[in-house]
Parts: structure tokens; sequence; C-alpha cells
């Protein structure tokens, strides 16, 4: 009994912190995750054309000098505070360092058009359709 109640506080505190940190991968069923990588100033990939669904975003520092980050917003939020207007979940809550990876949370993505960028340094807002 001792053992199950041990074990059963355990999984909830793995949970519990794991939620907390969106820049460990997921295993949610489900969840597609789309790799991505920043050099200089853009983003490899400049455009993505997805199913609505749920993804997770892995983000990878090319060995840029600077720190990265990255956010998807829904494009008529664009122009908007970045982090305000941020697609819930997706965006990498640790920076992302040079020649490091971090994963955002899972991000729902519905029918639209959205954008992505990385909100520390100057890249452009690359688009982002799901239908």
């Amino acid at each position: 009994m001792k053992k199950t109640i041990f074990t059963s506080v355990l999984v909830a505190v793995s949970v519990f912190l794991g939620s907390l940190n969106a820049s460990a991968q997921t295993t949610e069923k489900d969840v597609t995750i789309i790799e991505l990588t920043q050099t200089s100033r853009e983003f490899s990939t400049k455009n993505l054309n997805l199913k609505p669904g749920k993804y997770q975003f892995k983000v990878t520092n090319a060995n840029v000098a600077k720190d990265l980050g990255f956010v998807i917003q829904k494009a008529a939020d664009a122009k908007g505070d970045v982090m305000k207007t941020a697609v819930p979940n997706s965006f990498t809550t640790n920076l992302v360092k040079k020649g490091e990876t971090q994963y955002t949370g899972i991000v729902e993505l519905k029918a639209g058009e959205y954008v992505y960028s990385c909100p520390l340094n100057p890249t452009p807002h690359y688009k982002l359709t799901v239908k």
C-alpha cells in the first residue's frame, strides 16, 4: 500500500514538473514534432503548411552567437505585443543557447493563418498555414 501511494505521488510530481518545463520533449499521443533550425537572422524553414492538430516545435540554435526564442502568433496579431498575442504554449520557455535545442509546449493549431518568429532577434515573420 505504501509503495503504491509513493509511486502515485512520484508520478504526479513528475507530471507536474514536466508540465512546467516546456523544453522537455513530450510523449503525448497524437502530437507531431516539427523541427526548426535558426541560423543567423533567419529560420532555415521559411513556411509551414500543416493540418489542424497538436504540435510541438523543436527549435535548434545552429551556432548563432545570440540566445534565441520561438513564438507563434495568429497572423492578424503579428503587429501586437508578441507575448500577449502568442498562441498558448507556442513559445520556448528557456532561451535557446548556441548549439542547443529547446521544445515548445504542446500547441493545438486550428485552421487559419499564423506566423512564427524569434522574439529576441530580428527574424522575419514566417508564414504558417493550417488547413
